[in-house]
């Protein structure tokens, strides 16, 4: 009876272990010496302490998350003309600045444990400095979907 439990626990060790992350160099030096810049480069994006290339332009966009019933509340990584843009939470507005003329607002969200993502096709929106374009963002019949808007939503 207790082999079967060590054949048990020998297999659950083995399959774990193949799940355990290691660095290139496994040795408490290079750890102790890895600095805080070289882990964010590695994280995704942070919505605070970051310049961002869409922090200052002439034109505005006011980028926002429509809480709907079919939302699951998974987070939006916001890209503008493939550029990634910021983090988007549930019920959250974004307002990013950009160059007049055409651009693509899109984004997408991270699969389950990080794996993968799901793309949202972008909308095409023209920007120009007489009034900020709206865009939002919402999941409509199962379809995540971003959308030009006339004003920003109220999730309230």
């Amino acid at each position: 009876m207790s082999s079967r439990f060590t054949l048990a626990t020998l297999a659950a060790a083995l399959l774990l272990s193949g799940c355990a992350r290691h660095a290139a160099s496994d040795s408490s030096a290079s750890a102790a010496s890895e600095t805080p810049a070289a882990t964010a480069a590695a994280a995704p994006i942070d919505n605070q302490n970051s310049d961002s290339p869409f922090a200052s332009g002439p034109t505005v966009i006011n980028v926002s998350h429509l809480v709907t019933r079919t939302d699951d509340g998974s987070t939006v990584y916001v890209t503008v003309d493939g550029q990634e843009a910021g983090l988007l939470q549930k019920g959250e507005n974004k307002t990013l600045r950009v160059p007049a003329g055409k651009h693509q607002v899109g984004g997408y969200v991270q699969t389950l444990f990080g794996f993968g993502k799901v793309t949202i096709p972008s909308v095409a929106i023209t920007t120009d400095t007489s009034a900020p374009k709206n865009v939002v963002y919402s999941v409509t019949r199962q379809k995540p979907q971003f959308s030009e808007s006339a004003a920003a939503p109220n999730n309230s």
